[in-house]
């Protein structure tokens, strides 16, 4: 994320659209290409929503949440593997409402195609796991050839 008056932005009007920075969130989000709109959040966030938060050492994170504990989260970004444990409300600045693919704002809540690439990114991470483990060893096979 651009990390230029984020909290700031939040606070005064509620919402912030920018940039984003990292592979985190690859294949949905691309840095250079997309931009997020992002919310502050008015409910709990649920299974599958994109939130904006602050890790304890500062940092500005912009990842899935893959499940819902009674005081916290398990985030995930969509390119990785390791759950994040221990994020709680107090550390979630806005939850994402839609993105910019080029110059088209894709709605969240509206796009049918975001519903499904949503429902299986969430239900699929162990199967994802299991294909990145074969595309690597597949890699190492035809590399040494």
């Amino acid at each position: 994320m651009v990390d230029v008056k984020i909290e700031e932005l939040l606070n005064s009007t509620g919402c912030l659209c920018t940039e984003i920075k990292g592979t985190s969130m690859n294949p949905l989000l691309y840095e250079g290409v997309n931009k997020v709109y992002v919310e502050r959040p008015s409910t709990r966030l649920k299974k599958g929503d994109v939130a904006l938060y602050k890790r304890d050492n500062g940092e500005y994170i912009l990842h899935r949440v893959m499940k819902v504990l009674n005081e916290s989260y398990v985030f995930c970004g969509d390119n990785h593997f390791t759950l994040e444990y221990g994020v709680t409300d107090a550390h979630i600045l806005g939850v994402m409402k839609g993105y910019y693919k080029k110059l088209k704002y894709v709605d969240v809540n509206k796009s049918l195609k975001y519903k499904l690439y949503k429902l299986f990114w969430c239900n699929s991470l162990s199967f994802r796991k299991f294909l990145n483990y074969f595309r690597t060893a597949f890699k190492k096979v035809f590399k040494h050839k």
